[in-house]
């Protein structure tokens, strides 16, 4: 029988900002595009019919800064995200042969796209903090042709010097490539100056400046008076895209050498509640609870702290992720929450510097805010899907138009959580439960040989379309 939609959805709260839907009703899907929104399908034309009265129906949840790779987060992720009803990701660390790879061995079904790590050897041991020019535009190209979109400054993790920091902005948007920048170089930290410095050295080129929370942490001055600060700062520069998430957990590398922390985040963590910037001072940290190791515990990542923590991370000789919980749950809320005078939001997206690092809570913690009162629902699609789309150039996602991507997350709107996850017109996720696997690579045409030789699904995008300035 030759089926006029593949999967229809009937009775659920059908949200899409981008056409002004806010209804009861039924969408249509045919493989992985969307037919028909609309009430009343014709459901005997339809292969497959989930009656999800009382849920909700949104554009699949896009979450733009997360951490799969082998380096940071690891396979876990995939799953874990998925169980979160997330559908697209951007890994916003690399190496993107490493995500690649945990894709197709143990992914989700998602979408997933990469951006590769600048400036950072294989064993992290150490880097360089000034490039040539020609260095950097062969570090570039090289990321490209690996398959990432683009490429990220881990300024705040690994600060260059803000020269070079500059050159690769430029660079990056001379070769109509994406780039991502955690804030901080050799001049200024990840905080609020590090944030003005970064806008200054972006010198109106688009870049998407991730986790504007991390930079609101009070090392300055008073965390909301921080807040105000960055917003301003953001509200004037129309080339600048933002994220920010909602955990009090931040993400960093445990990894010390010689007994020397290699991370200059960890140091700062450190120095918050008086501890040595140093492996023994770490270690305390740990032991006392102020630290959590992430820890994988059957096929999920946990974390531990304690001694429990402490003796996990000594066996893997310092090398795993951690957490501090340094972020302030105020200054989540406001960033989550604040609008222009044209009722834009300032930070664009929700996001969770999640994925193998556990803090997945995108869409539970951004539901609290519903609830309360603080996101009308076409904000929370806006925040978690909409407008993500529009920072990637993602023109078939974060909406539910005929013809757009058949990505939907449905929501159990009593839960506050996700309960079915479709990618592609495939079911990935019901009630907690993955059943997808492999998934799809977003990559460009450069990265297409890469990708194809590793074995995986995937889809050319034009990265042109991304991070275009909004005032076009």
């Amino acid at each position: 029988m030759n089926y006029t939609y593949t999967l229809v959805l009937t009775n659920g709260r059908i949200i899409d900002p981008v056409n002004g839907i806010d209804t009861i009703g039924d969408i249509g899907l045919k493989g992985p595009r969307i037919v028909e929104v609309g009430k009343n399908l014709d459901i005997s034309s339809a292969e497959k019919v989930i009656d999800i009265a009382g849920k909700w129906v949104i554009p699949g949840v896009i979450d733009p800064h997360v951490h799969v790779s082998s380096w940071l987060g690891g396979y876990p992720g995939l799953k874990m995200m998925a169980r979160e009803g997330v559908i697209t990701a951007l890994d916003l660390a690399g190496p993107p042969e490493s995500v690649f790879y945990n894709v197709k061995n143990y992914g989700s079904g998602m979408n997933i796209a990469c951006l590769n790590g600048f400036c950072i050897d294989k064993d992290f041991g150490g880097y360089d903090v000034d490039l040539t020019d020609s260095e950097i535009k062969e570090r570039i190209r090289c990321s490209i042709d690996e398959g990432a979109l683009g490429v990220k400054v881990l300024g705040g993790h690994y600060p260059l010097s803000p020269e070079t920091t500059r050159k690769i902005i430029k660079y990056a948007a001379d070769m109509g490539i994406y780039i991502s920048f955690h804030a901080g170089t050799t001049m200024h930290g990840s905080n609020l100056e590090g944030l003005k410095e970064a806008i200054e050295l972006s010198n109106t080129y688009p870049v998407h400046i991730a986790h504007i929370n991390s930079y609101c942490r009070g090392s300055i001055e008073d965390p909301l008076y921080e807040v105000a600060e960055a917003t301003n700062l953001l509200q004037k520069s129309s080339n600048i895209w933002s994220d920010s998430y909602l955990s009090i957990f931040n993400g960093v590398s445990g990894k010390c050498r010689d007994g020397k922390i290699l991370e200059e985040t960890v140091k700062i963590c450190l120095r918050m509640k008086g501890f040595r910037e140093d492996e023994s001072g770490l270690g305390e940290a740990i032991k006392l609870g102020f630290a959590y190791v992430v820890k994988l515990q059957g096929e999920e990542n946990v974390l531990v702290t304690g001694d429990n923590g402490y003796q996990y991370w000594k066996e893997q000789n310092t090398d795993t992720a951690l957490s501090f919980p340094v972020n302030v749950s105020a200054v989540q809320f406001s960033l989550a929450t604040i609008k222009d005078n044209k009722n834009n939001f300032i930070v664009d997206t929700l996001s969770t510097d999640g994925g193998g690092i556990p803090r997945n809570t995108m869409i539970r913690q951004g539901f609290d805010l519903v609830h309360y009162g603080a996101l009308t629902p076409e904000d929370f699609v806006k925040k978690v899907s909409t407008n993500a789309a529009k920072m990637l150039g993602l023109n078939g996602k974060g909406h539910l138009s005929p013809g757009a991507d058949s990505d939907i997350t449905v929501i159990d709107p009593d839960k506050g959580k996700a309960y079915m996850g479709i990618s592609l017109g495939k079911i990935i996720m019901v009630d907690n439960i993955v059943i997808g696997n492999g998934g799809t690579i977003l990559t460009t045409h450069k990265g297409e040989e890469s990708v194809r030789r590793i074995g995986v699904d995937y889809t050319i995008i034009n990265t042109s379309s991304a991070l275009r300035n909004k005032s076009e």
